[in-house]
């Protein structure tokens, strides 16, 4: 992704008759997308300033956007009437999206004039500052992890070749959003309440009610050859339906999203979502997916039988 030089500015307005200095303010490099296409002209180094609310992005091609709130945790309104949202914030990024597709994420470059953290004032870091040795090892592994430390999956999206999947911490309500790249994690960050309270984005779910898990036995059938595994499945309930299943895999995870017309919603580690139909007999549900047919045995009780009496 493009980084370039900052262009020299003069000032800062934040509102009315308030300047930059007078808010937080902190130096960043700013990367700049529309609809999944890096904007070379305008991503590289950026400041970012907030008052009282209000929030400032200065770009290096002299662009600059004016973020009043809205009343509504997250929802802004630029200079221009247009809705934003403040998807990712704390630790060292921050993330804006605009209606019709742009989205600004910076990266704090460790300057602040607020006491030179890096983060700027009003920033939440939350609970996403204990899990900052997540960040490089693999999304799989991370999933493990984040489980094990006492969180709970949400929902995932797709934006360019990166996937964000939001997760909430069971013990404090804290949403915290992991940015996977390349298979690895790449940034996690505090996330605004507003992006847990969403529900899936392929499914329109909200966050489950409910949790079941349990043990089971999972596979694939490629050319005919049947490769079974010991997993761990995970059933989300809401208002008493199944709407989601996590299913992990020795080597990856899947999201399975339940819709009607015997439909589902693929989310596999790292790529984009997509859909298929399947079929569950005899306590076994199946979905073929790029010529291979995928399987675990979602009956409770059938699949803790099957898993204590698999033979490796």
């Amino acid at each position: 992704m493009g980084r370039a030089s900052l262009a020299a500015m003069a000032a800062l307005t934040l509102f009315g008759a308030a300047s930059a200095s007078q808010a937080d303010s902190a130096s960043a490099t700013c990367q700049v997308r529309k609809e999944g296409e890096a904007k070379q002209g305008a991503s590289g180094p950026c400041t970012f300033s907030q008052r009282q609310g209000y929030i400032n992005l200065a770009l290096r091609n002299g662009d600059s956007y004016s973020l009043s709130p809205t009343g509504n945790e997250g929802q802004y309104r630029d200079q221009k009437g247009n809705k934003v949202t403040r998807t990712l914030s704390g630790g060292d990024t921050e993330e804006f999206r605009w209606e019709g597709g742009k989205r600004i994420v910076l990266t704090f470059n460790g300057s602040a004039s607020s006491g030179g953290s890096g983060q700027v004032s009003g920033s939440a870091s939350g609970s996403a500052s204990s899990l900052q040795d997540l960040v490089g090892i693999r999304a799989s592994s991370g999933e493990s992890a984040l489980r094990d430390r006492g969180y709970t999956w949400i929902r995932a999206e797709q934006s360019g070749g990166d996937s964000y999947a939001y997760w909430r911490e069971n013990r404090s309500g804290q949403c915290v959003v992991v940015r996977t790249s390349n298979g690895q994690y790449a940034s996690i960050a505090s996330g605004m309440e507003e992006s847990c309270r969403q529900g899936s984005a392929a499914g329109g779910n909200n966050a489950a009610e409910r949790q079941d898990p349990f043990d089971t036995v999972c596979g694939v059938i490629v050319n005919g050859r049947d490769q079974a595994y010991r997993c761990g499945a995970t059933d989300f309930y809401a208002g008493g339906r199944k709407v989601r299943t996590e299913l992990r895999y020795p080597d990856q995870t899947i999201q399975l999203t339940w819709r009607s017309g015997n439909r589902v919603g693929l989310q596999f580690e790292g790529m984009v979502p997509q859909e298929a139909r399947y079929s569950t007999s005899e306590g076994e549900t199946n979905w073929l997916y790029e010529g291979k047919t995928y399987y675990y045995f979602s009956d409770k009780g059938r699949g803790q039988s099957e898993f204590q009496n698999f033979r490796d």
